[in-house]
C-alpha cells in the first residue's frame, strides 16, 4: 500500500514539473490564464500567499512582461525577496513587432 502511495505522489509531482516547462515556452501567444493568475498573484496575494512568502516561500513568474515586473518591485518592495522572474518580456517602443525574451539561461 506505500508503495501505491508513493508512486502516485511521484507521478503528481512528475506531472507538474514537466507540464510548466511544456507551456512555458510559449512566447507569442496572448495572455493566458497562467498571466492572469501571476497578476493577480503579484499584485493582490491572499492572506494564504502572504503567509507562505513570510515563512520564506519563494514563487517563480514566468514570462512576465517588463512593465509588470517594474510595477510590482515599486508597489511590493516589501515582498521583492519572495519573487523571482524568468523569461521576462520586452515589448519594442511602438508597441508591435517582435518580443525580446529576456532569459539568463539559468536552467
Amino acid at each position: 500500500m506505500k508503495y501505491c502511495k508513493r508512486l502516485g505522489a511521484a507521478s503528481a509531482v512528475c506531472c507538474c514539473l514537466f507540464s510548466v516547462p511544456a507551456m512555458a515556452d510559449s512566447h507569442g501567444a496572448s495572455i493566458a490564464p497562467s498571466q492572469t493568475f501571476q497578476m493577480r498573484r503579484l499584485l493582490q496575494p491572499t492572506a494564504l500567499e502572504r503567509a507562505a512568502e513570510e515563512k520564506g516561500r519563494i514563487y517563480i513568474y514566468d514570462s512576465m512582461e517588463f512593465g509588470d515586473v517594474d510595477r510590482a518591485i515599486d508597489e511590493n518592495f516589501d515582498r521583492m525577496q519572495n519573487m523571482m522572474f524568468i523569461r521576462i518580456r520586452h515589448l519594442p517602443p511602438t508597441g508591435s513587432g517582435p518580443v525580446m525574451v529576456e532569459d539568463d539561461d539559468c536552467d
